[in-house]
């Protein structure tokens, strides 16, 4: 992973804000995996996620959709998260064809887990850090719109809305 990448996800104060929320409540897995199944429903994709990333890793905190070592482990490196550009730019983030895309064509996901496109916004904290991202993925080539944008904005600001009411 470039250094770039660690200091700017390990920044203190940027893990400080995501520290300040109970992550790991019952209630809001659930919550959070509804909306999931909600955005990916709305935006006809099979995969959606909501997901909080660290210096080193992404850690999905909700989701819909998910298969194979992804579903079981909930996380994956921070360099392989397409999660990681939206966090990094700090507004969405849209990948058409990740196999044709060069910045992403040899991403170990791309290559073991279908991931064709992406569509992610930021989630951002309390404390103005954006801390991760909510999206959605097609395992098929796709232009996603302005609409598709508001419509994952929306379900971004119903998942900050919760964790909102998990914060310690």
């Amino acid at each position: 992973m470039s250094t770039a990448l660690f200091e700017h996800l390990g920044m203190p104060e940027r893990i400080r804000e995501i520290s300040g929320y109970d992550l790991y409540a019952a209630d809001l897995r659930a919550d959070l995996d509804a909306l999931a199944g909600r955005s990916a429903g709305l935006l006809e994709a099979p995969v959606s996620m909501v997901s909080v990333l660290l210096d080193t890793t992404q850690f999905i905190i909700g989701s819909y959709g998910l298969s194979a070592w992804v579903a079981y482990a909930r996380e994956t490196p921070a360099e392989w998260a397409m999660c990681t550009n939206t966090v990094l730019a700090g507004e969405a983030f849209c990948v058409s064809d990740a196999r044709t895309d060069p910045r992403h064509a040899e991403n170990p996901l791309v290559r073991t887990t279908g991931l064709r496109s992406y569509l992610g916004v930021p989630l951002t904290g309390f404390g103005g850090h954006v801390i991760g991202a909510h999206c959605v993925i097609d395992a098929r080539p796709r232009v996603f719109t302005d609409v598709d944008r508001a419509v994952l904005t929306d379900g971004a600001e119903r998942v900050m809305r919760l964790l909102d009411g998990h914060r310690l």
